[in-house]
């Protein structure tokens, strides 16, 4: 398998990237996660990324991973200053509530800006409103399922 790191590295340093949001770290299979998270931490260390995780249980999972590799973080003591402490900051995402009165426009306005955002070849603009009930029915208010 070829290390694609110097060219990710490249594109990132010329785009100027700052922030990086993985999805879906739930999906991870647990002998994939300390790998990931050593790439992202060489990552930020040279780019000085912020890198936010999202997923199922991301704070759990990032919590369990980081104190199996340092043991020294479960227990709080004086010699932990010697670990650089790293915070990892995570994003939840809830469900967006379905066009009511109490929400009347949160739907709505997501699917407006996403799309505006789309750029399909022969998307009509706004098309994704005309099927409003449909889309939330189908992906139960979660972005995750609407991207797709």
């Amino acid at each position: 398998m070829k290390d694609f790191t110097g060219p990710a590295i490249h594109v990132m340093r010329h785009a100027r990237t700052e922030v990086c949001l993985v999805d879906g770290i739930d999906r991870l299979r647990t002998e994939d996660l300390q790998p990931t998270f050593d790439f992202f931490d060489y990552l930020t260390d040279e780019l000085g990324l912020t890198v936010f995780w999202s997923g199922i249980g991301s704070s759990d999972i990032l919590r369990e991973a980081r104190t199996a590799r340092f043991p020294i973080l479960r227990r709080p003591t004086e010699s932990t200053a010697a670990i650089r402490p790293r915070s990892v900051p995570t994003l939840w995402v809830n469900r967006l509530p379905p066009r009511c009165k109490e929400h009347p426009d949160e739907w709505v306005s997501t699917l407006a800006a996403l799309d505006g955002r789309l750029r399909l070849r022969h998307h009509k603009p706004d098309s994704l409103l005309d099927h409003q009930k449909k889309l939330y029915q189908i992906t139960d208010g979660l972005m995750e399922h609407l991207t797709h």
